[in-house]
């Protein structure tokens, strides 16, 4: 047998098992898209305690622009954004943090620097947003005041 066959061979033999190991999932409709979705929110909720602190953040800031009653469009608008940018890279952090587990148990120190570089990026958007809500609320109590 010529060395070409052979290699065909391998070729054919490795293209047939991938087929076998790939992923397949069925076409999915948009009801199962959003229903995902929204069980990924559940799970992210249950998963992590650093969620219930920034969700009771949230509820607290909402209820202080509440309260204080003068709040316009923007400024709902940019508390609006800063918690759904706060929740939303907690939730890329738990995900690099599960995936960074579905991969190995072992110490790596270049998932490490993954898992520390996501914690950092949740850091900073918490204090962007802490320091934009302390501009928005000092703003509108000197304006009651």
């Amino acid at each position: 047998m010529s060395r070409k066959n052979i290699n065909m061979r391998r070729i054919k033999k490795s293209r047939l098992l991938l087929r076998q190991v790939t992923f397949k999932r069925n076409k999915r409709t948009w009801a199962n898209k959003f229903r995902d979705a929204f069980y990924g929110l559940i799970l992210s909720f249950k998963g992590q305690s650093s969620y219930h602190a920034h969700f009771a953040g949230a509820a607290g800031v909402i209820l202080a622009a509440f309260l204080i009653g003068n709040f316009d469009v923007i400024r709902w608008s940019i508390i609006i954004i800063c918690v759904a940018m706060v929740i939303t890279t907690e939730m890329l952090n738990t995900s690099i943090e599960n995936l960074a587990k579905a991969i190995t148990k072992k110490y790596n120190p270049k998932i490490k620097l993954a898992l520390d570089i996501a914690s950092g990026a949740v850091l900073l958007i918490s204090f962007g947003a802490a320091i934009t809500g302390i501009i928005l609320f000092t703003e509108a109590i000197i304006k009651l005041l």
